[in-house]
């Protein structure tokens, strides 16, 4: 229950395969293709002497122009390239800093953790750093678009066992910085983790969680996946409003969807930053409402259907992803 509501984390972080892995480049500038490759966890990348990364392309391509940075959040599934600046010799290394995300913050990630070494070499590099990258197309007009919404939701049991057995485990640490009332009363929905709930006490060992079906447990308009049963068909070459809504449990929703490079019209409620406003396929849900842009430019028949769903491994086995036609 605790990973189907969490995600399953572990304690070793491998970058292509390897612990901290060292790499000797050129003098100047160095561009990393970053991908967040964990099935639950959010990555923060940043150089370990704050130097800023420069984001010049997201999952769908490069942006209109670079955008620096000092810290980059990626969800699980989400790609960014940067360039980093090496002229002046120095090593440093790229880390990954704490993240506020349930269950995420628990030792050794509860402090900046290495990620790459990087030891610039004598040899001088060929590379500049672009004023503007490539054209991407202002956001057409929004006026009578199909919208459709997509309520994400997770079974109250299976979310407040797994906080509880997240809490008696690791104890406070384990809810990321979160605020611990704020989790006690679950976003006030009347389903939070207080040992007087409807489902009764936490406190019988091995029994709680009882009566929870995990295949159905998280589902998307109130539906678990069914491999046969597209949800909707969306109308090719047309663009559609798309409202990804989390609200009613506090977990994290990377929401990604097949077949498309979306725009992101708003994450969780506010303007997208600057480097998340060029091609997407994955957007931040967490308590929230998010809008995104979609096309759809290929047929999908129901045989071949597109999914759409979290990205958080443990939620879509359990349910949270729908299949739709084109």
């Amino acid at each position: 229950a605790m990973s189907a509501a969490v995600g399953w984390f572990g304690d070793t972080l491998l970058t292509n395969g390897a612990v901290w892995p060292r790499h000797a480049a050129p003098r100047g500038w160095l561009r990393l293709r970053l991908l967040n490759g964990c099935n639950a966890r959010s990555l923060n990348f940043a150089a370990s002497d704050s130097r800023p990364l420069y984001v010049i392309a997201s999952d769908g391509g490069l942006l209109a122009e670079p955008v620096a940075v000092t810290a980059l959040p990626m969800l699980p599934g989400e790609r960014f390239e940067v360039l980093v600046e090496t002229r002046d010799g120095k090593p440093f290394d790229i880390v990954t800093l704490p993240v506020s995300q349930m269950g995420m913050g628990i030792a050794p990630f509860d402090k900046p953790h290495p990620v790459l070494s990087i030891q610039p070499l004598r040899v001088v590099a060929s590379g500049t750093l672009p004023d503007t990258l490539v054209p991407v197309p202002a956001l057409p007009s929004l006026e009578g678009l199909t919208q459709r919404t997509l309520q994400l939701s997770m079974d109250p049991l299976l979310d407040q066992t797994g906080m509880q057995m997240l809490m008696d485990k690791y104890g406070a640490q384990a809810m990321g910085g979160m605020d611990h009332s704020a989790m006690m009363h679950h976003g006030g929905h009347g389903h939070g983790m207080s040992h007087g709930s409807s489902h009764g006490s936490m406190g019988h060992g091995d029994h709680r969680g009882e009566g929870l079906d995990l295949h159905h447990a998280n589902r998307i308009n109130g539906q678990a996946f069914a491999m046969d049963t597209p949800q909707f068909a969306a109308a090719r070459g047309q663009h559609e409003r798309w409202v990804i809504s989390g609200e009613g449990d506090m977990m994290l929703h990377p929401f990604h969807i097949h077949g498309t490079q979306f725009r992101i019209l708003s994450e969780n409620g506010r303007a997208p930053e600057a480097h998340r406003r060029g091609w997407k396929d994955t957007v931040k849900v967490e308590g929230g409402v998010s809008e995104v842009l979609v096309r759809f430019e290929h047929e999908a028949p129901k045989e071949s259907a597109y999914m759409a769903h979290c990205h958080l491994l443990e939620h879509e086995d359990t349910g949270m992803m729908l299949g739709f036609t084109v």
